[in-house]
């Protein structure tokens, strides 16, 4: 039995559904996900329909997203319930942190600075930021958020090895 498909939900659930619908599509479709997920591809359906109350669960999204790794939105659920709680959600570097590295980074991260610095003075040149300007923005702020990341995962193994 499907669930009513008449149901008006609430913008931020609407939202949730759009990602779980992006995030069915990456996984492959709504076929590959059931099989995936061991269930009917009807359940999928009425998961990602924004006129069902029915909603993908918490273990499922783990492991669609835990797939669909490197895709284009990933990961798209998560992204969208951090962004609905206020928060801003950002991949930690993969570099392993020695200790040692914290001038290099302070280095790279006057480098990112001015990287962002040049990126805005060029992009506001003529008065106008477009949308293309904006992403070329958010990527340079997203490279100083990813450097100080890796600076606090620095700081944080001199902690841990101090008080060991």
């Amino acid at each position: 039995m499907t669930d009513r498909r008449d149901i008006v939900l609430p913008p931020d659930q609407q939202e949730l559904k759009t990602a779980c619908r992006a995030l069915v599509r990456a996984f492959g479709g709504q076929e590959a996900a059931a099989s995936r997920l061991g269930t009917r591809q009807q359940r999928i359906s009425d998961c990602i329909n924004p006129h069902t109350e029915s909603f993908l669960r918490v273990d499922e999204v783990a492991a669609l997203e835990h797939e669909t790794v490197g895709l284009p939105g990933h990961p798209h659920v998560l992204a969208t319930r951090a962004r609905q709680l206020g928060y801003e959600l950002v991949r930690t570097p993969t570099i392993t942190a020695t200790g040692k590295d914290l001038l290099v980074l302070f280095a790279q991260q006057s480098k990112e600075n001015s990287d962002l610095a040049q990126a805005i003075v060029e992009t506001t040149a003529d008065g106008i930021i477009c949308a293309a300007d904006a992403k070329r923005i958010e990527r340079e702020c997203d490279d100083i958020i990813a450097n100080a990341i890796a600076m606090r995962a620095e700081a944080r193994l001199i902690i841990r090895e101090a008080i060991r």
